[in-house]
């Protein structure tokens, strides 16, 4: 029996549209520079320097960009959600036990 799935013909078609798409803008470029007019123009823009909080902030989007692509997958989700309860479910956990085993510590 012959496996169906839409999802593998809609992405096919939803990258034809983008070639066909990116095929017909490709008049609307402009042309680059001479290499007589970038040898002669100097270079005024001066390096961007980061405060560390924004350093870390665009490292961290840079190393997540990557898992983005498995987040349309169902078992990622399921994942997801399995750790999203674990976590939830260690505070009251850790209180039952500290209020049973160690109640001076409250």
């Amino acid at each position: 029996m012959a496996r169906r799935s839409g999802s593998v013909l809609l992405s096919l078609m939803l990258c034809l549209a983008a070639a066909a798409w990116l095929v017909s803008e490709s008049a609307t470029f402009v042309a680059p520079q001479r290499a007589a007019q970038v040898a002669e123009a100097p270079m005024t823009e001066t390096p961007m320097h980061l405060d560390k909080g924004m350093q870390a902030a665009v490292l961290a989007a840079a190393l997540t960009a990557p898992q983005a692509a498995y987040a349309g997958n169902g078992a990622y989700a399921l994942l997801q959600l399995g750790w999203a309860i674990f976590i939830i479910s260690l505070g009251p956990a850790v209180l039952f036990w500290i209020y049973f085993n160690k109640p001076e510590l409250l």
